[in-house]
Formats: C-alpha cells, structure tokens, sequence
C-alpha cells in the first residue's frame, strides 16, 4: 500500500504511527496510534533464542487460502504459549499503483478488482469509495442500494468459498483422520458449542460434512457459490 500521500511515518521494525505533529485520531489523550506492542530488538530477540530453548522462530511462509503472497514470521515463547514479536509481509510486489498511474481514475474499480480471484467485488467497491472521498462525490441513494445489493451476493460467493471449500477440507476428517489421528478421535464425541444454532451434535459431525466432494457442506457451499455467481456476476 502507497502512504505517500497519507500522514503516516513506518520505521525499520514496520512498526506505523502519524508523522509528528498531527493529532492523534484514535489515540489516547493526543497521542498517536501505535500497531501493537513495543517489539523487541533483534539483539533482544538473539538473546532470548540463545538463553532459552523453548523460545523459537515460529514461520509461515507461504501462508496458503489467500489471494497472492503471504508470509507471518514470529518468535514465540512455547513455554508461556506466548508471541514475543511477529510480523506479517506480502513477498511479492503486485503494483497496482504502477499500474494506475496516468490512467482515468475510474479504470482503478475494474483493475483492482483483479487483485483476488475470490474477493474481487471488495476491491473495486473499495476503488469506489476511494474516488468518492477525493472527489467529493455523492452517489445517489438508488446506486448505494444497488452497490449493497450486489456487494452482499459477492458476501454469499466468498464467504462460503473460503469457509467450506477452501479453508474447510484442511478441517475435514478425511485429511485429520491421516494427519492428527488423535484429534479425530476426539471430535468424534466432542460436543459441539452452539449446536442448537447449527444443529450438530459433535465436532466429529461437522468434520464428516467438509469432507471435500462428498460432505455436506461441501456440496451445499458448491451449489451457494454458484446461485450467487450468477446472481451478481
């Protein structure tokens, strides 16, 4: 993201805070708003790794399910079940700004819709308001209703898409039953939180329906995803 024009400082620890001077916004008492806690320094964090053994780099690189480059880098405290400091990073640039540059600015609500293949709506209803705020512009309230209206059937795709097609199956029981045996047979006689909501008795119950292909779930986030494609596409 481009904070060229915004009036927020980032130091060598990715840590973010408004540029000196301006108001605090959202903080407390006029002080500006900070991203979490102090992290450590590094030459705190080799300390650390050096005096304790339950103190680990803890990676995730790549992070799969999402749209493009993804990676958490941490150190926890596995002892305390603790993170001491983390940090997130999208290790591919993807320059849509780039791409923006010189074009008609309502170019920007079809360009970046194509930032994921999945939540593309976003995006471009994001670009929408955008030009909206720098232009001073009002739609009329019919074009709210319409966008909402379009916008919440991309919610019935996406949502469902992510919860029980690709986020789901790593779930299922057809991939912990090989992977972590002894969890399935655990949620086998779990009793599931707020099953008067859902109607499943055990943890082990909603495993089986995400099993992909044949769960479900599965098949009803299948059929979802495609009523609402073409409810809004």
């Amino acid at each position: 993201m481009c904070f060229k024009n915004l009036p927020i400082e980032i130091d060598e620890s990715g840590r973010m805070t408004l540029r000196g001077g301006v108001s605090g916004g959202f903080g407390l008492g006029g002080q500006p708003l900070t991203a979490g806690p102090k992290p450590l320094s590094e030459a705190q964090i080799k300390t650390l790794l050096a005096k304790n053994g339950y103190i680990k780099d803890v990676d995730f690189d790549p992070v799969t399910r999402v749209a493009g480059a993804l990676a958490f880098h941490a150190v926890a405290d596995l002892k305390e079940r603790k993170v001491l400091t983390g940090n997130s990073m999208a290790t591919l640039f993807r320059g849509y700004e780039v791409i923006m540059l010189g074009r008609d600015p309502r170019d920007a609500i079809f360009i970046t819709s194509r930032a994921c293949g999945v939540c593309g709506g976003v995006h471009s209803v994001a670009s929408c308001l955008a030009l909206e705020m720098a232009m001073g512009l009002v739609p009329p309230p019919l074009g709210v209703i319409a966008r909402n209206m379009l916008l919440s059937m991309e919610f019935e795709y996406d949502h469902p898409l992510h919860l029980f097609l690709l986020a789901g199956p790593d779930y299922s029981r057809m991939i912990v039953e090989q992977t972590n045996p002894e969890i399935w047979d655990q949620a086998k006689t779990y009793r599931a939180p707020g099953r008067d909501w859902h109607g499943y008795d055990t943890i082990g119950a909603i495993m089986e329906d995400l099993n992909p292909l044949t769960g479900k779930l599965y098949v009803e986030a299948l059929n979802m995803t495609r009523v609402a494609r073409e409810a809004y596409v």
